[in-house]
């Protein structure tokens, strides 16, 4: 992990970025990595996870990006290093966009590219509503306008769930194998331990839940029974996107991105092989696809 000052600052580290910290409006201390030169002419890149996701999935690229570009990855409120929200009710997508939009004003001065896995996505495709001026281009990680139920009911299978046993990182692998194995086959035992490393924490070397389990309760209290955002995409106008989608994907339908294609006619598309939900960022495509996509804002920024 980077280095934390508690005052407020960042200490860079060995691992090529310093962690950061903010205030949200409620009180909360929110950490994000920042990765590269905030002096960096190119287009900024700002990363945004999925649901119980954190900074760490986007580390590998942002060790790609940060040679030109200034890349900075927020855990949301309730996840990684952030505080956990002491009212669950708050773990809404309006409530974390509020905790981006803070994060915008106090450390970006042009617009960036959001690069949004799942939920990551959708607080992508508000904010994009919110200010469209701060949005350079979005790339969306295997999330679209709609949302399969299949998908849905996997995710309600462990969120919020302490697996049983948790009490190696042999039981963690174990967690993530019965949730994801089909949709990921041929994972080696190095990229299954690098997931769980990703997803569980370290406590005395032992793995625990990275995010609030709480996120749970706020799930099922607050998200409408069919996600339609269908709206906010299409308000995407000519803004550039780039579409990530797994393969084996059970929340984001090749149907959808069909429909998505028509309704933009001008979004990348780009399918990860041997993925399900979500893909790492690391496969040979997406990694393409990704520098690919940054490399024509640029040249539009220019």
């Amino acid at each position: 992990m980077g280095a934390l000052n508690v005052s407020g600052g960042a200490v860079a580290d060995e691992t090529g970025f310093s962690t950061r910290e903010m205030r949200t409006a409620d009180g909360l201390t929110l950490r994000y990595r920042d990765y590269g030169s905030r002096f960096s002419t190119r287009v900024p890149v700002l990363c945004l996870p999925g649901l119980t996701r954190n900074a760490k999935d986007f580390h590998d690229l942002a060790l790609a990006l940060s040679p030109a570009h200034r890349v900075v990855s927020l855990d949301a409120r309730g996840r990684g290093r952030s505080d956990h929200d002491p009212h669950y009710t708050n773990y809404t997508l309006i409530r974390e966009v509020g905790d981006v939009l803070s994060l915008l004003s106090k450390e970006f001065d042009r617009p960036c590219l959001v690069v949004g896995t799942s939920r990551g996505g959708l607080a992508a495709m508000i904010l994009h509503g919110v200010r469209p001026d701060m949005i350079a281009g979005i790339v969306l990680n295997d999330i679209g306008p709609e949302l399969e139920p299949a998908g849905l009911a996997r995710i309600m299978d462990y969120l919020g769930i302490v697996p049983e046993p948790l009490d190696s990182w042999d039981d963690a692998v174990a967690a993530l194998k019965a949730s994801n194995e089909a949709e990921f086959a041929g994972l080696d035992a190095a990229a299954w331990r690098a997931w769980a490393e990703r997803t569980f924490r370290d406590e005395d070397g032992v793995p625990r839940l990275d995010y609030d389990p709480r996120l749970r309760d706020a799930v099922l209290e607050t998200a409408p029974g069919d996600v339609d955002f269908w709206p906010q995409f299409r308000s995407l106008g000519e803004t550039p996107v780039l579409l990530l989608r797994g393969e084996h994907s059970d929340l984001l339908s090749k149907e959808t991105v069909a429909r998505m294609r028509r309704v933009k006619p001008d979004m990348t598309a780009v399918t990860v092989r041997g993925r399900g939900h979500v893909p790492f960022l690391d496969e040979p495509e997406a990694r393409a696809a990704i520098l690919s996509f940054v490399d024509e804002l640029d040249s539009v920024d220019a």
